[in-house]
């Protein structure tokens, strides 16, 4: 946390300042397990505290392999804190996925990113 100083006509007061984009929100959940009773989702989302950037953001789906499972067409989702990336259906498997993410805040400008992972497991043999 940074503590911000701020100055009201002649009086100084530190207030606590939250910063950067950071996940609040996420579809699929991380660890979540998908299985033949959920259905595959058409999107990942993941919604932040600040409002991203989506010109100078990302998300990436990949699977085990590292190859590209998402089609690379990031949006502003149903709120302005909100970003998605519709999947490629097709080329999901049984097996583990990877979502990595990195934000700029156009709200305070500081770039965060991370991951994280689902599996989706098929009971069609």
């Amino acid at each position: 946390m940074v503590t911000g100083l701020y100055f009201i006509g002649n009086y100084i007061s530190f207030v606590s300042v939250s910063g950067h984009a950071i996940p609040i929100a996420f579809k699929p959940l991380p660890n979540q397990i998908i299985n033949s009773t959920t259905t595959i989702p058409d999107k990942i989302s993941i919604t932040f505290n600040e409002r991203p950037e989506s010109d100078a953001s990302t998300i990436r789906v990949t699977d085990y392999n590292g190859t590209r499972i998402d089609n690379n067409d990031l949006k502003i989702g149903k709120s302005e804190k909100e970003l998605t990336v519709s999947l490629n259906k097709s080329k999901i498997v049984s097996g583990d996925y990877f979502v990595t993410w990195f934000v700029l805040s156009k709200d305070d400008g500081w770039i965060t990113k991370g991951s994280y992972s689902f599996s989706y497991i098929s009971d069609r043999k």
